[in-house]
């Protein structure tokens, strides 16, 4: 009597040897995400990156020449994934209230987009020695031309932008540290009370024509 015999287990699938470039590159630093907030930055050498994405480690050194070449090709993506989900500032023709629904979506990407990514963001800056200054400057940049923005349209009236820029950088900056490490059961609920207090420090006109503040 022949006894059934079961197929052998798949190995497991390894990509392509052969990718474009760009799809490449994108494998390397999803490995190197991966291999970096396991590990650490200290513990994480350019082989093992090139281990997590089933390359040669020679591979790893076509597109990124060092370690501090391949971290600074995370930072990029880092803030282009941040920007990418602010999309286009909301059209002044169809949103009655442009830069008050701008703070909103800048207030509940930053929660998001911080919660999400607390471990990576803890290796690029802080363990790579990167301040704060560095770490935020793309949202200071959004911030600044929220505050253009709104200047221009009369919605917002500060009398120095750049410190109210400061002011809110500062400001969300705090608060989302303290979202990361001690966070709150109703996040929607702190978007939208951070979001509330920016548009009165700013004095975002409201819905009405009413200015938001403690006078309105």
């Amino acid at each position: 009597m022949t006894l059934p015999t079961s197929d052998p287990p798949a190995a497991p699938a390894r990509p392509p040897r052969r990718q474009p470039p760009d799809v490449r590159r994108e494998q390397i630093l999803d490995a190197a995400e991966r291999v970096l907030v396991e590990r650490g930055l200290a513990a994480t050498t350019m082989a093992d990156v090139a281990e997590a994405a089933a390359v040669a480690k020679g591979t790893v050194y076509l597109y990124f020449e060092s370690k501090a070449e391949l971290l600074a090709g995370l930072r990029a993506r880092y803030f282009e994934r941040f920007a990418a989900l602010l999309g286009d500032p909301p059209d002044p023709a169809r949103v009655a209230n442009p830069t008050a629904a701008r703070v909103g979506r800048l207030v509940a990407a930053s929660f998001d987009f911080a919660l999400a990514n607390h471990a990576l963001h803890h290796v690029l800056f802080h363990e790579a020695g990167f301040g704060e200054a560095d770490a935020f400057a793309r949202i200071r940049v959004l911030l600044a031309e929220l505050v253009e923005a709104g200047l221009a349209s009369g919605e917002i009236q500060v009398a120095d932008p750049d410190l109210a820029t400061e002011f809110l950088l500062h400001g969300l900056h705090g608060v989302l540290v303290a979202a990361t490490h001690r966070p709150r059961s109703q996040p929607r609920r702190a978007v939208a009370l951070v979001t509330q207090l920016i548009c009165q420090a700013l004095g975002v006109r409201t819905p009405g024509g009413a200015r938001s503040g403690p006078s309105s």
